[in-house]
Formats: C-alpha cells, structure tokens, sequence
C-alpha cells in the first residue's frame, strides 16, 4: 500500500470513498525476504540496505498515515501497534471504530497497525516488542490522526 498501491490509496481517500484500511507496518517487506520498504526508518537494516537506510540513496520513511491525514476525504486514520497487551486492546477498538465508519458511510478509514517483525529484524519476539516501542514509535507515533465522525 504504501509503495505500489501509493497512487490509488491516495485518490481513493482523496475521492471520500466508503472503505476502511488497515495498514499493518512492519518497516520491511517481511513476507518477501526482508527487503527495505517504504516505511523503513533512517540507519535499519534489511536485506537491500544492509548498512541501513541512508536518505542520500532512499529518502525518508513514508509517514502514510500523517500523509493521508491531510486529505479533506479522510474520515478517520488512527495509528496504534500490537506491541503490548494495552496496545493490542486499542488496535481493536480503532479497528472496529473504522469498520463501524464503513458500515455507517462515513468515509473512508484507515487503521495502521506497528507490528513486529522478528525474523527479518534478527531480533526475539520480545526484542521486537521492545523495538516497536523504543524505535518505531518514534518515527510513527501512535494516536488518532483525524476523526470527522465521532
């Protein structure tokens, strides 16, 4: 979504259209082998960075939901993470608030989720927990974004 789905996710809430998106970032294409993504932060490693992202050759991480925020067809974006117990039950919430939206015709939403990705990360599980929240977090921070639905 945030590499090649750019162009259309950002007509489609661009155009208000009644659906609801959920992003799930893990700062890597995890499910092709670990390769930097859009959503790669500055210095991490992946399979194609393996000194880490440098803006000079990549750019930035791609705030997607800070972008989308900013389109008037947005009707709710929220960010949360799966890192801890409390966050998973928030994640629920946004998740069910954004469909409830759909359900509703409100608009469009998008839920982005900070999940872990410990394979491609080399780290434990627990170390990518702690990851999500000391270097993800930081770059992506959780909250809602815009809500035009209450």
């Amino acid at each position: 979504m945030a590499a090649i789905g750019t162009a259309e996710i950002v007509h489609a809430v661009n155009r208000g259209e009644n659906l609801t998106f959920i992003f799930v970032n893990n700062a890597v294409y995890g499910m092709t082998g670990g390769q930097m993504a859009p959503t790669t932060m500055l210095g991490q490693k992946t399979t194609t960075t393996p000194y880490g992202r440098e803006t000079k050759e990549a750019g930035y991480p791609l705030r997607v939901s800070e972008m989308l925020a900013t389109l008037d067809g947005a009707c709710y974006i929220e960010r949360c993470a799966v890192n801890n117990a409390a966050n998973v039950i928030k994640t629920k919430k946004a998740i069910k608030k954004a469909f409830q939206n759909q359900i509703d015709k409100k608009g469009f939403s998008i839920v982005e989720v900070l999940s872990q990705c410990p394979t491609n990360w080399g780290v434990t599980p627990i170390k990518s927990n702690e990851y999500i929240e000391k270097e993800m977090m930081k770059i992506f921070p959780l909250g809602v974004l815009k809500d035009k639905g209450n």
